[in-house]
């Protein structure tokens, strides 16, 4: 069997779920970084494997995925059917799991994509608008209710936190001086993090990306306090 194909940003928290999924099992990436600043996205050929021209996406063997959600579950299903992270067997888990990831989706990336459009804008992080920040922190109120137990869909870490812990560090990172006086307020958020932060991969690819994203936050004020 080759390495299975990806193609995507080392910024994108959808392509560092893959990552982390495929990470946990075991399974060889061949990692192909796709410069959407400069849109290679938009390319013919890049358009001819995803006519919606989003990352990530994934070839394994001619078989062409996008969607890092259909991504993960496509990669657990054949790889490791029997894996804790997405039980093929047991339908009523996939169902609570499949749950969290239109959360994740509909809620938590897309709170991530309105702080950065915001962000790309600001020349300081007080200039993000006041109503971006309570859409992030109501998706921190909902993922603080979602948490029964020490994952979000049971005992164990599933896609379900994969999924939602690539948004949220993001958005961590982003909103971090207006977080810091409300993480108090969403105790189990933080302490499901912390367990996050020891999954096998996440210093390599999560915590890199979270780095990196700083850096060029810092880059994006910079550059619109010179304009």
């Amino acid at each position: 069997m080759g390495k299975i194909k990806l193609y995507s940003n080392q910024l994108s928290p959808p392509g560092r779920t893959v990552q982390l999924t495929a990470k946990a099992l075991g399974l060889e990436i061949e990692f192909h970084s796709v410069n959407v600043m400069g849109n290679e996205h938009l390319t013919e050929a890049f358009v001819k494997m995803n006519p919606q021209h989003t990352i990530p996406v994934i070839d394994d063997d001619g078989f062409v995925l996008y969607d890092s959600h259909a991504i993960a579950i496509y990669l657990v299903s054949k790889y490791a059917p029997n894996s804790a992270l997405y039980p093929t067997g047991d339908i009523k888990q996939q169902a609570r799991i499949n749950a969290i990831l239109h959360f994740e989706s509909g809620v938590m990336f897309a709170r991530l994509r309105l702080v950065g459009d915001a962000i790309r804008k600001a020349s300081q992080q007080s200039e993000v608008p006041q109503d971006s920040i309570d859409c992030v922190l109501e998706a921190l109120g909902l993922l603080e209710a979602l948490l029964v137990d020490r994952y979000l869909v049971g005992d164990h870490v599933t896609l379900a936190d994969i999924s939602c812990v690539t948004s949220f560090s993001f958005l961590d990172v982003m909103l971090e001086s207006h977080l810091q006086a409300d993480r108090s307020k969403y105790p189990k958020v933080y302490a499901w993090y912390e367990r996050m932060k020891q999954i096998d991969g996440y210093e390599e690819i999560n915590q890199k990306a979270l780095d990196q994203l700083g850096e060029v936050i810092k880059t994006i004020y910079d550059g619109n306090k010179a304009k």
